[in-house]
């Protein structure tokens, strides 16, 4: 991604999320749909610079995938607090991105 994005373990994940609103991207590296997702977050970040985003490599922190029940990449889920309060697979447009974080 273009925008500054904090890549997460199944280590650090606890310390970097704890009291911290933002989006979490599960993703695979060579995921075509990934990267079409990533560009609707850079869109998204730009216009709401608030908002802390995570990354997830899914193959390589399988552990975070599973405690998520992730099952397919790419996955977006919204994080407040350190919880998710909502998860949704697959791609979503600008403005879709933008209702589904605002309404969760």
């Amino acid at each position: 991604m273009e925008t500054m994005t904090i890549e997460l373990s199944e280590a650090d994940f606890n310390s970097q999320t704890a009291n911290r609103k933002g989006l979490l991207l599960f993703y695979k590296m060579n995921c075509p749909f990934c990267k079409t997702m990533e560009a609707v977050i850079d869109k998204f970040a730009k216009a709401h610079p608030d908002v802390i985003l995570f990354g997830v490599d899914f193959e390589g922190q399988k552990a975070l995938a599973d405690r998520f029940q992730v099952e397919r990449a790419p996955t977006l889920l919204v994080l407040k607090d350190g919880r998710v309060t909502a998860q949704k697979s697959g791609l979503m447009n600008p403005k879709e991105l933008a209702a589904f974080y605002q309404q969760a």
